[in-house]
């Protein structure tokens, strides 16, 4: 009997200890699926809408900064924006460069409509999602005509500007003989050198600045208005586009021109035909120079040719008045020709 004891303590021990090693295994597993099943709390990323500047009848500007990333890394950082309000990514969006992540942002919204309320919103998006700053609402204008103002190149040179529409233009011809880097135009005066020419290179009608540079303005080969730095800071050489905006804007091509002519025949040849300048363009006939054919001058006081920034192989889009008509004409000039340029605000 005694064996028999012994025999169901040990059994007893055995099982004990089984289930005890049992409990702890089941125990256990319970813990490490519990930990691996708990997840990390997720947090968006969040960003503060700042503020909207230089509101136009079809733009405004607007800044935002993401002040945290969350949990995440960013992939999209910018604004959203809709004429209803708390607009998403789902409206009219526009992003910027993520990094950093930290640093405040400013980005211009286009294509908007004149006399039109809008709302906007800074937002930036993660893998873990899409948060947004708080709403602002600004009204864009009906047009700027009319409106004044001044801006000075590099050289010191003082020009007054005039809005037109939804455009802010300088009303008269550039006269810089530097980029806006401070870096010099070279002038060239041998008609062949300036035909020959593959570099930025500047002139004045028949090499006579005393004459010319006031009320005309410099003649720049398109390689000067190539290099995107002609205009003053925070203005540009228009593009064919923005001079198609004010031809439109003016009446369209037939009777613009008179519109962007000065009156009179104290600079344009006589009849000067419709010129009323109800613009405030303020256009002075201030020739060409001739490209590779010969480098010639022609045409002051009857014709002002105007570059755009759409270039082409060989050649580049114009702008041409006239003393005959009032129209706004369109062509193309070689690229090595001497023309004016007029600027436009960006």
């Amino acid at each position: 009997m005694k064996e028999n004891s012994r025999f169901y303590d040990i059994s007893t021990n055995l099982m004990k200890i089984n289930y005890s090693f049992y409990f702890l295994l089941i125990i256990g597993l319970i813990l490490i699926i519990g930990v691996g099943c708990k997840k990390e709390k997720v947090i968006l990323p969040e960003v503060s809408t700042a503020e909207v500047t230089i509101v136009t009848p079809v733009s405004a500007s607007c800044s935002g900064i993401v002040i945290s990333a969350g949990t995440s890394s960013l992939t999209e950082k910018g604004l959203c924006w809709s004429n209803s309000s708390l607009p998403t990514i789902d409206d009219s969006t526009v992003s910027t460069y993520l990094y950093p992540y930290l640093v405040a942002f400013e980005l211009r919204i286009g294509g908007l409509n004149p006399e039109t309320t809008y709302y906007v919103r800074a937002y930036a998006t993660s893998e873990a999602g899409t948060s947004y700053g708080n709403e602002l609402s600004f009204t864009t204008p009906l047009d700027f005509t009319g409106e004044k103002g001044s801006v000075s190149d590099v050289d010191g040179n003082i020009y007054q500007t005039i809005g037109i529409g939804s455009q802010f233009w300088i009303t008269e011809n550039l006269k810089t003989t530097k980029l806006n880097d401070g870096t010099s135009i070279p002038m060239v005066t041998d008609n062949t050198a300036w035909g020959m020419l593959f570099t930025p290179a500047y002139c004045w009608y028949n090499n006579d600045e005393l004459s010319n540079k006031s009320i005309y303005g410099a003649l720049y080969n398109w390689y000067a208005v190539g290099t995107g730095k002609l205009c003053p800071l925070g203005w540009h050489v228009p593009s064919d586009t923005e001079w198609k905006d004010i031809e439109v804007f003016l009446g369209g091509r037939d009777i613009a021109g008179g519109k962007m002519k000065l009156q009179g025949a104290d600079y344009w040849r006589s009849p000067n035909i419709g010129a009323t300048n109800s613009s405030g363009f303020s256009a002075t006939p201030a020739g060409v120079r001739g490209g590779s054919e010969d480098g010639l001058f022609y045409d002051k006081g009857t014709d002002n040719v105007f570059w755009t920034s759409t270039g082409m192989t060989t050649h580049s889009w114009n702008r041409d008045l006239y003393y005959y008509n009032t129209i706004l004409d369109r062509g193309s000039n070689e690229i090595q020709c001497g023309l004016s340029v007029r600027c436009i605000k960006d």
